[in-house]
């Protein structure tokens, strides 16, 4: 299996002196911990050594953050130099469900691989997506 990665960059000047803090983010690892991608500031000034009460984490914030070299599912979401951080989210949380069935498929179903099965494929996360709605109806009666 792939690796879910991106890098993320935010180049910019303090004090005369040009920062470029630069952090390939594991995204598998993020979701697992997170089940979203978190704040991404804290985490490029964390690892490389930036201090978040500091002038110069001020002047990171006010920076954009530059995504590049995308690889798996982040891929997919990589447009025009951009990320989309929620359909990555939507896609792996997808990729979880599907791997979670896909012993049943192939003991009930003799389904190796869902991809080749699109329609079933749509009708299982629609499900899943039902289940999850319906759940969360509950929560609240």
């Amino acid at each position: 299996m792939v690796a879910n990665t991106i890098i993320i960059t935010a180049e910019f000047s303090f004090k005369g002196e040009t920062y470029k803090p630069t952090l390939t983010l594991d995204l598998d690892t993020l979701m697992q911990q997170h089940n979203a991608i978190p704040a991404l500031y804290p985490l490029l000034a964390e690892q490389n050594n930036i201090d978040n009460y500091s002038y110069e984490y001020e002047v990171l914030e006010s920076t954009e953050i530059a995504f590049s070299e995308p690889t798996g599912l982040a891929k997919s979401c990589f447009v025009n130099n951009t990320f989309d951080m929620e359909a990555y989210g939507q896609l792996w949380q997808q990729q979880q469900i599907l791997v979670q069935l896909k012993p049943l498929l192939k003991s009930q179903l003799n389904i190796d691989d869902i991809e080749q099965h699109p329609a079933l494929r749509s009708v299982l996360l629609a499900a899943c997506q039902l289940t999850k709605k319906q759940h969360i109806i509950n929560s609240f009666e």
